[in-house]
């Protein structure tokens, strides 16, 4: 009866993973999520503890909860109540989220097309950037 059950056993095992392999198999493979994509259309409300870098700031819907460091803004009402830094060497202009920044291809406007990215060594890098200015900016008088 030993040599029956254990033989029972084998072919009973053998079937279960010829199954299991066939249905792994017949799968379809998951596609990765894109790390970056373009976009005329962009909101700075979806990022949470928002960073923004800005080289030339005309108008956007600014969160009040972001920290700004900026070179040069068109409108400096924008800027009221908000955590704000003047930088002269700023270069460039994102929004930096905990997982995704919007790189803008021009000054930071509403409407001006961007690359959102979610790339962690690419949020990295930007976020050194953005400590970088930040510590070396100078909190405006007149705000």
């Amino acid at each position: 009866m030993d040599v029956l059950s254990i033989a029972l056993g084998i072919v009973i095992g053998a079937i279960v993973t010829i199954m299991a392999v066939g249905l792994s198999s017949s799968k379809k493979p998951e596609t990765a999520e894109p790390v970056s994509r373009y976009a005329e259309s962009w909101s700075l409300d979806g990022l949470s503890n928002p960073r923004i870098v800005a080289e030339y700031l005309l108008d956007a819907d600014i969160p009040r909860n972001a920290r700004v460091v900026v070179k040069q803004c068109k409108d400096t009402s924008i800027l009221k109540g908000l955590d704000v830094r003047y930088n002269p060497d700023v270069k460039g202009c994102f929004a930096l989220g905990d997982d995704r920044a919007i790189i803008l291809s021009g000054p930071f406007k509403n409407g001006e097309v961007a690359l959102i990215n979610v790339e962690k060594h690419v949020l990295n890098r930007l976020n050194d950037v953005f400590e970088s200015y930040w510590e070396k900016g100078v909190k405006p008088k007149n705000l």
